[in-house]
């Protein structure tokens, strides 16, 4: 969609007495959290600002996509957040719904306390075998 046709989609509801539903439709739009879609409505009633074009940057989706399919959740909300200019919990959001909608799931504990776990893990496995040869 066009940053005009979405500007003024946003106009029509804001005019309507419909804030949320603007707010609502412009994260539907963009995949932007809720304090930057507010924010963003905000400008566009204030008409300070016109909204940015939907995710249509479809390299950095594509990027995204493949740093989510190699595991690389962090680096994704990285590079969302330096190209977007958008706050961590909305560049979480945003990654997070790029990911759902591509059917990619980042399993839990792939960050700093999965490594923690594993490495816990294998401390025990060593420390049972090394038991184990004593006797």
């Amino acid at each position: 969609m066009a940053p005009d046709k979405l500007d003024n989609e946003i106009l029509n509801l804001l005019a309507a007495g419909k804030k949320i539903a603007a707010i609502k439709r412009y994260r539907e739009a963009t995949g932007a959290g809720l304090a930057e879609a507010k924010e963003a409505v905000e400008r566009i009633e204030r008409s300070e600002l016109t909204a940015p074009e939907p995710s249509a940057d479809s390299d950095l989706e594509t990027q995204i996509v493949s740093l989510l399919g190699r595991g690389e959740k962090i680096a994704a909300e990285r590079l969302y957040r330096e190209r977007t200019r958008t706050g961590l919990k909305e560049s979480k959001e945003a990654v997070d719904a790029i990911g759902r909608q591509h059917g990619i799931t980042v399993p839990a504990g792939s960050g700093c306390l999965g490594v923690f776990v594993l490495l816990a893990v294998l401390v025990t496995g060593i420390t049972l075998v090394l038991a184990a040869m004593k006797f």
